[in-house]
């Protein structure tokens, strides 16, 4: 650390000065602005989200036969134009019949939203858009059909509340959050969105005391994800402050070529997903960071029928194919150093590990949670 990081250190707390996060409220909501927003897409774009599922082809083709007017059409792609991103509407469109919300939107956007021009004006484009599209649509037989599905989902979700409860517990106690730093009192699970992709998820972190999640019932592990994300961007945010621009530059540069093309090369967001990433995926199922010599094993596994399965279900791994020549199976095998190297190779994964590693054998493992130990032990491995 340079010495004029010196003075931004954060003061390091031993666990036993403050209170762990209790386990939050847990209740299952439906978000009527969201679930509008979502079909505004998909009426905009046939291609957003879900397009496999019977109520997604429905969808599809009520659209089809029942087209946005122009206006609606020209506010959804002046937003695109104006780079006002997904995230940001659906944040906006969580304030629909909550008016309650709006302020803590507007002071989300100022920090982290700074690009979106005139944020009172999109505010109002908004809402108006769901408010006018709410009344055409909630008569049609395709809103008593979604409404089906969402009433489903919610008694299943409710039947499963036990479960649920059972996960959230478990992290927070591994991660030791304190209650000041998270901030979770409420935990809001929407029913799932039937256009949204069963492996995209969205946690909403503007509301205080409240923490909003969409992700698909069956999907449990981005579930966890998502709810970590409230637990682990409170710790990155006191890290940052920490840090000197070499550091948040080399962070950037450690992370795989894969991830940075998910989410930029910003530090802090590359450092959010790495940590929830590494614990979830690795960390948590007594597994480790793959090698190369784990990735080529891996592959040999593969048939060609299985690869052009999977060309055909991630837009991303087909772009990193093409970029390399790899049509097929044997051509990933035969390049397999080199699609490794380019691509899969993370020092930040691995970095992140080692750090899961030891403090899970901490000494004083009542006297220190994960914040403290971050802030401790990060900033000298950079």
């Amino acid at each position: 650390m340079n010495p004029e990081n010196q003075n931004n250190r954060i003061e390091i707390r031993d666990a036993r000065d403050f209170e762990i996060m209790k386990t939050p409220e847990i209740i299952i909501q439906e978000e009527r602005g969201a679930q509008l927003l979502s079909l505004l897409l998909k009426a905009e774009n046939p291609e957003w989200g879900e397009t496999e599922t019977p109520i997604a082809q429905e969808t599809e083709k009520y659209f089809r036969e029942n087209p946005l007017d122009a206006e609606t059409l020209k506010t959804i792609q002046e937003f695109q134009d104006a780079g006002v991103d997904e995230e940001t509407l659906y944040n906006l469109a969580l304030t629909y019949q909550h008016p309650e919300r709006v302020e803590p939107v507007f002071a989300m956007m100022a920090k982290h939203k700074a690009h979106v021009e005139n944020p009172q004006e999109v505010y109002k484009k908004v809402i108006s858009t769901l408010e006018s599209f709410d009344i055409h649509f909630s008569s049609s037989e395709l809103a008593t059909r979604i409404n089906e599905e969402i009433e489903l989902d919610k008694k299943k979700r409710m039947e499963g509340l036990s479960e649920t409860k059972q996960r959230i517990e478990a992290l927070i106690d591994f991660f030791r959050p304190s209650a000041e730093a998270t901030n979770i009192k409420r935990l809001c699970f929407i029913p799932t969105d039937p256009l949204y992709k069963k492996n995209s998820g969205t946690a909403f972190l503007a509301f205080p005391g409240e923490q909003i999640i969409q992700s698909h019932i069956d999907n449990t592990l981005n579930q966890d994800h998502e709810f970590l994300h409230g637990i682990i961007n409170p710790v990155v945010s006191k890290l940052e402050i920490q840090l000197d621009d070499q550091q948040k530059l080399r962070i950037s540069s450690l992370a795989s070529e894969k991830l940075k093309r998910d989410y930029g090369d910003n530090y802090y967001s590359l450092l959010c997903e790495e940590f929830i990433r590494v614990y979830g995926q690795i960390f948590s199922r007594g597994e480790r960071p793959e090698t190369y010599d784990t990735f080529a094993k891996k592959i040999e596994t593969i048939d060609e029928g299985q690869f052009q399965k999977f060309l055909l279900e991630s837009d991303e791994l087909r772009l990193r194919c093409q970029e390399l020549g790899i049509n097929s199976i044997e051509d990933l095998r035969e390049k397999s150093k080199e699609y490794y190297d380019k691509f899969e190779a993370d020092q930040l994964r691995d970095l992140i590990f080692d750090l899961y590693e030891e403090y899970v054998n901490r000494p004083d493992r009542d006297g220190i949670n994960f914040e403290s130990f971050v802030l401790e032990n990060f900033g000298r491995r950079i």
